[in-house]
């Protein structure tokens, strides 16, 4: 069974950190928190309608709605939270960080906190408000809750959190963000991709046994960025969450498998559930990150065994395609590289993976150059560290790579394209039939140090110091009407 410190009670001497605790920190602020109060059924897209028109107007609120409809057309008891991290700022909270703190240094923080773990600690159920209301058998019913359908093609209503899991007689215990496609109360497909849980739930198969699974509908912020890391096989993510959450990740004896599987103590909502081994349903097609319509496919599913949530609990979505969704990888891979850059160059100044790219596919990097050739390197050492990232541009140090403008300001002034790019074809042949990702762009927009350029224009930075805007702008006269 995978292991855990044991304690008696809760982690450190204040309430462990939660979903709920989280949003009592932004509810009062009305650009980070909002409420929809009118009954929402999303099935129709009301909850996905709200949420795009506030992306339209540049506004990405924390949004909850308060009386949303379940699957089964009926009032639901969990209010809808989703756009929790559509801002790096809260995100950046998120990771102990000032909201000020919010660029370059969000990214360091991330690589620095993967290695802050916190081993897990183990509390009762009496002390795990997860576990304050148990529903087993037919009443433990997924179309209780209130999931969101969020665009026109998609197969249906969608689970977006993360799914628990760890290998048939291993310690250590895997946490992936996977849809979940309720295709009935008691049963809902996957569409699993990345490769540990993948070869979690398949060595369960290869046995001809169930793989028991939670999908954990809620926590905290920093829970869920503990999860993003690029940690090796052997890794336990509930002490990687730990690491960012600066605390133990509180666990508790599951109602399905008892010790033999720990769920999160301090989740919203937990849904127990075993994959049917040799058995495949139709899932897809789904709006993902690439803004496009995954296909449909077969895929596992898994049969629901219990469902247990905490008291007043909330449901967790993430808004996908958009923000939301972008800035949950994006932070992730830009910690990433940034370790990686860190610890193979050591002139790396900031990494960015920008809204343009879905936060996913092009990387904005600044270096402190010295010398030619090291832009490149900084290019491909990030292309084989990210398996899908398509497109790597190297900046020098003065450009900002969190502002688009000054990264392609340098792609337009500073390159020769005959000498700048670099195109490394067919990576991964084969795996688009439309040749989409099987290669790769190396752009160097850095100057080269063997050719004068132009100096570029600025104000004086001591002058910017001294004049503010504050002290010399007239204040604005509104006529009384």
């Amino acid at each position: 069974m995978p292991k855990a410190k044991r304690t008696s009670g809760q982690a450190g001497g204040g309430a462990p950190r939660s979903l709920s605790s989280y949003l009592d920190l932004i509810r009062d602020d009305p650009a980070e928190f909002r409420t929809v109060s009118r009954t929402v059924n999303p099935l129709k897209f009301d909850v996905t309608a709200v949420l795009e028109q506030l992306d339209r107007r540049g506004e990405f609120p924390t949004v909850q709605f308060e009386n949303p409809l379940n699957l089964h057309g009926e009032p639901s008891r969990f209010p809808i939270v989703a756009n929790l991290w559509a801002t790096r700022e809260r995100c950046a909270e998120a990771c102990g960080l000032p909201r000020s703190e919010a660029g370059r240094q969000l990214g360091s923080r991330f690589a620095e906190l993967v290695g802050r773990k916190h081993e897990p600690v183990v509390v009762s159920s009496d002390n795990a408000p997860v576990q304050a209301h148990v529903y087993q058998g037919e009443k433990a019913d997924m179309w209780m809750l209130p999931a969101v359908r969020h665009f026109e093609m998609d197969l249906g209503a969608v689970l977006t959190m993360g799914l628990v899991a760890h290998a048939p007689g291993e310690n250590f215990y895997n946490i992936t963000f996977t849809k979940t496609f309720p295709e009935s109360g008691r049963r809902g497909g996957f569409t699993i991709h990345t490769p540990h849980m993948t070869r979690m739930w398949k060595a369960w198969e290869r046995r001809g046994e169930r793989c028991p699974v939670a999908n954990v509908l809620g926590h905290h912020p920093g829970f869920w960025l503990g999860t993003l890391t690029n940690t090796p096989w052997g890794d336990n993510e509930y002490a990687t969450a730990g690491g960012f959450l600066q605390e133990p990740v509180r666990l508790v004896p599951s109602v399905t498998w008892g010790k033999d599987f720990l769920v999160p103590a301090d989740a919203e909502i937990i849904i127990e559930g075993e994959i049917v081994p040799g058995e495949r349903t139709i899932v897809n097609p789904f709006g993902d990150i690439s803004l496009q319509y995954q296909a449909q496919q077969l895929a596992p599913y898994m049969e629901v065994t219990a469902i247990t949530h905490r008291e007043n609990a909330v449901f967790q979505d993430v808004f996908s395609g958009h923000r939301d969704h972008m800035l949950l990888g994006s932070i992730a891979r830009e910690g990433t590289i940034f370790d990686h850059l860190k610890q193979k160059l050591g002139n790396v100044v900031a990494v960015h993976m920008p809204f343009s790219a879905c936060g996913r596919y092009t990387a904005y990097i600044s270096i402190k150059k010295t010398d030619e050739g090291q832009a490149k390197q900084a290019g491909l050492q990030a292309i084989a560290h990210v398996p899908n990232l398509h497109v790597a541009v190297v900046v020098d140090e003065d450009i900002d790579v969190f502002n688009e403008e000054q990264v392609l300001w340098a792609v337009n002034f500073q390159v020769d394209p005959r000498r700048d790019i670099d195109l490394i074809k067919n990576l991964r042949p084969g795996n688009d039939p439309r040749g989409i990702g099987s290669s790769r762009v190396i752009i160097d927009a850095t100057r080269p140090t063997h050719i004068a350029f132009p100096t570029r224009l600025r104000v004086p930075p001591e002058d910017l110091e001294r004049v503010r805007l504050e002290e010399w702008l007239d204040p604005i006269e509104r006529s009384a009407r």
